[in-house]
């Protein structure tokens, strides 16, 4: 009798044994998926971030209008990292180191058209102001003459702080401004009022969307006040 009670505690033994170890396997187990699946959101949180930097880096990408006669390496290298395209004048000299310098940080170059003079786009008419990026409203510019438009009128501000810009034209300058954020607004806002300023999100405009807006915003009417 004692010889089976015996078994039978050991039995128990066993199977108390078993448990523990099934146990301890699964809370390895449960910890071993914990791991993996932080891991995971790890990752995922940092392609996310790196996504989100390089689309801010995009967006803060920008154009540059040179006035240089010869443009040479030393010019391109001393244009800001952002810069991808930049503008120059039709009897401008680009030099060979130049030209492989821009093609090596993927900077397009453009020359403006050459416009007989008075014919060049007024620009007590067609105000273009970019106080944080002068380059960038100088580049619009060019693109004006590069697309022929020599008249029109408005006052257009580029700036990636646009409700902050807004405030202060109406406040400050007793103006009547508006934001823009797409192409249509254009014509949205000029059917609602007649505004005397345009102010162009930078954030959610393209340079050639600029572009097209400030052709189209050149064709409207101002009202002087």
């Amino acid at each position: 009798m004692e010889r089976h009670g015996d078994f039978g505690l050991i039995k128990m033994e066993q199977d108390i044994h078993i448990q523990q170890a099934n146990a301890n396997e699964s809370a390895k187990i449960a910890e071993i998926v914990r791991q993996v699946l932080a891991r995971m959101d790890s990752n995922s949180e940092t392609k996310h971030s790196t996504q989100t930097a390089n689309s801010t880096t995009q967006n803060q990408t920008t154009s540059a209008a040179l006035t240089e006669k010869i443009v040479t390496s030393r010019t391109i290298q001393g244009l800001s990292k952002k810069t991808f395209q930049i503008f120059v004048s039709p009897t401008a000299i680009i030099t060979p180191s130049a030209r492989d310098d821009a093609r090596n940080r993927n900077i397009e170059i453009q020359r403006t058209v050459q416009l007989p003079q008075g014919q060049q786009p007024d620009q007590q008419k067609i105000e273009i102001i970019d106080h944080a990026q002068p380059d960038r409203a100088q580049a619009v510019r060019q693109q004006l003459v590069f697309r022929g438009i020599t008249t029109g009128t408005g006052k257009i501000v580029l700036t990636e702080t646009p409700a902050k810009e807004v405030h202060f034209q109406c406040a400050k300058n007793n103006e009547v401004a508006v934001m823009i954020g797409s192409y249509n607004d254009i014509q949205r806002f000029s059917d609602e009022i007649t505004p005397t300023v345009w102010v162009l999100d930078m954030q959610r405009l393209t340079f050639s969307a600029v572009v097209n807006a400030v052709v189209q915003i050149s064709k409207t009417r101002r009202v002087e006040q």
